[in-house]
């Protein structure tokens, strides 16, 4: 059975068909609203601050909370990018990684033996010698950043039109990994941020020894399958380790986040530290327009098709079972969110958020000789190129080249004050834990295993919400009012799965795996209303470790912080 290749296409256009997303979700508690008069908000365009501008004077004067340098280079250096597509840290100084269930599932099947199925059945390596390595996976470690912008933009003004203009950052962005990797002899990454305002090269510490030690079954680790996916309350215990290895022995790292044993409560203030994907906070509303219009109806019947494809497959394997169910989820995610994307798009008072920003920043550049005149013509220009671009070859370029020159304007407008887009690079952002009005009432803060074994028993224990034979009968040890998952306003989007979840003492409270679905309009606009990002408890996933699989090697290393010399 072959996997339908143009999905891999599809899906690669971004990450806003990954795994997580914003706000504004209903229109009915907008009404009455004049939407001339809507106001842009400070925040619109995100927190999802990089660790070269962290925002200290804000954290300061919001939560009275100053990072030194040693606190964020430490945050840094603990967090990883895994593989290509979602987060991860270490939480040890032996190399112990941690992501989340749904970000290691292919790593599980890869490395699952003729007579396993680890997938239904989960994995727990109960000794070091049983952890298995995982051909082709690596984790990354951001080292250095390096700004490059001056460089860049020098080579770029070199070019006689846009096309020309692009053309000559791409060979400047290759000529300086090249440079800087054999500089550095680390792993370089050319990075355009604000769509060009600022340029940077990542330098990255890569390691390719990456061995499976803990994975859920796949019963709990996505419990509730589609149904929940970008929903809460949620009862998922999407969480998967493994461990780092250097010259065949566990990588020893100064630099891990310890495990917290107290938690967090309602109105504690977290930070999420991962890689998200994509965003499009940036887009003029004429290219927003455009997608809501055009290109996600486009998608929306696309994807339709593929999914009765994909339904009408017949699996003659085990491993072309195994390859449906994964095409077939994919599909239902990105119907899910391109749908949560589109209603956001057709929200009028969201539109009129994004008109406003926009409004206000032409009447800046309008305001100034030297500006009116370097940017002036920019969004009819955005407005000529789209008009066109069927006619066009260069259409992209063209637009690219535009929205360069608008990153360039906002960076220098506003500076990081207004973070860049998302860029699948390392990003640190606030929040605090809190409720959110849903539904006609309220959002539990945290949910516990009581409601995990309520879902189970209320569909009358029926797929996806039927748990692996372990959880059935729960041991007595394990508390049921624990803390299993729980909410807070972070701004994440899809490539933010596995990203840790931290307090102020730079310990692992969490492990955020989604969004809710107010939460998708994000990829446009962020907002503290309605959105919220769902992550996985420590005490949660600490008690899951303890008393339903017995993990104590694992869990010791967790508390410990190193591996325990008893075990």
């Amino acid at each position: 059975m072959k996997k339908i290749d143009i999905l891999s296409a599809l899906f690669s256009i971004s990450f806003i068909l990954a795994v997580f997303f914003n706000p504004l979700y209903s229109q009915n508690i907008y009404e009455g609203i004049l939407l001339d008069t809507v106001k842009a908000g400070e925040f619109d365009n995100g927190k999802m601050w990089t660790f070269n501008h962290p925002p200290l004077d804000y954290f300061k004067s919001i939560y009275n909370f100053h990072p030194d340098k040693n606190w964020l280079d430490n945050v840094r250096m603990a967090a990883l990018k895994f593989a290509t597509y979602c987060s991860a840290s270490f939480i040890s100084e032996d190399g112990l990684v941690l992501t989340n269930h749904h970000c290691g599932r292919d790593a599980v099947i890869s490395v699952t033996k003729t007579d396993e199925n680890l997938s239904v059945n989960g994995f727990y390596a109960a000794a070091l010698e049983d952890e298995r390595k995982v051909p082709n996976l690596f984790v990354d470690q951001l080292i250095e950043i390096i700004d490059v912008t001056d460089i860049v933009q020098k080579e770029i003004d070199k070019g006689g039109n846009d096309v020309e203009k692009m053309e000559l950052k791409d060979i400047k962005g290759d000529e300086l990994v090249k440079q800087y990797e054999e500089q550095l002899n680390l792993k370089c990454e050319f990075v355009t941020l604000y769509n060009g305002g600022e340029y940077c090269i990542y330098a990255y510490k890569r390691y390719d020894d990456v061995r499976l030690v803990f994975a859920p079954e796949n019963q709990i680790g996505f419990f509730g399958g589609d149904y929940d996916n970008f929903t809460y309350p949620r009862y998922n215990l999407d969480i998967t380790f493994f461990r780092v290895y250097d010259n065949n022995q566990p990588l020893k790292t100064e630099h891990f986040y310890k495990w917290s044993i107290t938690g967090i409560d309602s109105g504690d203030v977290v930070f999420v530290v991962g890689n998200p994907g994509s965003t499009q906070r940036l887009k003029t509303v004429a290219e927003l327009e455009l997608l809501r219009d055009q290109t996600y109806p486009s998608y929306l019947s696309m994807l339709n098709f593929y999914l009765k494809m994909t339904e009408a497959m017949n699996p003659q394997t085990e491993q072309e079972r195994i390859e449906q169910e994964n095409q077939y989820f994919e599909i239902q995610n990105s119907l899910k969110a391109i749908s949560g994307f589109l209603k956001a798009l057709n929200n009028p008072y969201f539109m009129a958020k994004k008109k406003a920003f926009e409004r206000d920043l032409t009447n800046k550049v309008n305001s100034d000789t030297k500006l009116k005149q370097k940017y002036g013509n920019l969004w009819n220009d955005i407005k000529d190129i789209i008009k066109n671009k069927s006619e066009d070859e260069n259409y992209q370029k063209k637009l690219d080249a535009k929205n360069r020159l608008l990153g360039k304007l906002v960076f220098e407008i506003y500076g990081p004050k207004i973070p860049p887009d998302a860029t699948f690079t390392l990003r640190i952002a606030d929040g605090v834990v809190s409720s959110y009005d849903f539904n006609g009432t309220v959002a539990p803060v945290f949910t516990t295993f009581y409601g995990l074994y309520d879902k189970y028993y209320g569909f009358k224990k029926k797929y996806p919400f039927s748990l692996p034979e372990k959880w059935q009968n729960p041991p007595a040890d394990l508390l049921l009012e624990t803390p299993f998952n729980f909410i807070s306003t972070n701004d994440i989007v899809g490539g933010n799965s596995g990203s840790p979840v931290i307090n102020k003492n730079a310990e692992i409270i969490g492990l955020a795996f989604d969004g809710n679905i107010e939460s998708l309009s994000s990829d446009f606009i962020y907002s503290t209303e309605n959105n919220r990002m769902v992550g996985v408890d420590c005490r949660g996933i600490l008690a899951s470790l303890k008393y339903i699989y017995n993990a104590e090697r694992l869990f010791k290393e967790m508390e410990k912080g190193k591996i325990d010399g008893n075990n």
